[in-house]
């Protein structure tokens, strides 16, 4: 699948945060803000998505956990504002390699 980059004018982000699950006797927690959004194709009727890449969730039993991913599409709360939903697995601790799942909707913009 092609995406477009949206033009920088109309841009807009999200913040969003949240905790993984607990895996490994532990969880973490992380916040961030979306990237920009990404205009899917006009096939699509999915209006648009944001990546989410998260260097650093909370620094636990001496490790850490990257989040990458991209944000499910718009839900609609009136004609100006919309949240997303999104979920995935934490990128692999380098120290034994386990993961966290993670799953949690941005705020409102």
């Amino acid at each position: 699948m092609s995406v477009v980059v949206a033009d920088p004018s109309p841009f807009h982000h999200h913040l969003v945060t949240g905790n993984t699950t607990c895996d490994n006797k532990h969880s973490h927690s992380f916040s961030g803000v979306t990237g920009q959004e990404i205009i899917l194709p006009n096939c699509s009727d999915l209006d648009h998505v944001h990546e989410i890449y998260i260097t650093h969730c909370s620094f636990l039993n001496m490790h850490n956990h990257q989040i990458k991913g991209i944000t499910g599409p718009p839900v609609w709360v009136s004609e100006t504002e919309h949240y997303h939903d999104f979920c995935g697995c934490t990128l692999p601790c380098a120290a034994d390699g386990h993961t966290h799942n993670f799953s949690g909707t941005s705020k409102i913009t």
